[in-house]
């Protein structure tokens, strides 16, 4: 018997089963612990591991563009806290949109301020990671331990503030 494809049907037996049915069980529970040890990693508990982010805006500019793809370890922050640098997805949860993508600039105890468009942290003047001037104004504050600051790159354009940690969805790879 022929199909449409003009393929025999001993010929399909042959390449998707193959001569011996024993290689051809194996063969399927090798692919299928290899499907359960893949899901057990990428959805632990249920829950994605990693997630993909469209860049939407400009306030990470130059580090990330408009329309840029972005991957998100949703469960790096289980253990350890987020440090300075990261750049992460913030948001009230998966389910509910809008995300931000924001860099961790401050982190808990410490006193962030902005005067002349220069940003510093404990009195210190903080210009890594951004570029341009920061155009608004912050009157020193001090950081709870539950909180972050955090800003974008394009510093004359970005918006950013304090966040508690629980709204951190995950660290951008």
């Amino acid at each position: 018997m022929f199909f449409h494809f003009g393929l025999d049907w001993r010929f399909l037996k042959r390449v998707l089963i193959g001569s011996n049915i024993r290689w051809t069980m194996l063969r399927l529970l090798i692919l299928l612990i290899s499907t359960v040890i893949v899901s057990l990693y990428f959805f632990p508990e249920g829950e994605a591991r990693y997630r993909r982010i469209l860049v939407d805006g400009k306030s990470m500019n130059p580090t990330f563009v408009n329309g840029q793809t972005l991957w998100i370890h949703t469960l790096e922050y289980e253990n350890e806290p987020p440090v300075r640098g990261d750049i992460v997805v913030l948001g009230e949860n998966w389910e509910s949109k809008p995300f931000y993508l924001k860099r961790i600039i401050g982190l808990p105890g410490e006193r962030i301020s902005i005067r002349r468009g220069e940003m510093a942290i404990n009195g210190d003047v903080y210009d890594q990671f951004g570029v341009g001037r920061i155009r608004a104004r912050l009157v020193p504050l001090k950081l709870e331990e539950d909180e972050y600051f955090v800003l974008g790159d394009n510093r004359p354009i970005s918006s950013g503030g304090v966040v508690e940690v629980d709204k951190i969805l995950g660290k951008i790879l």
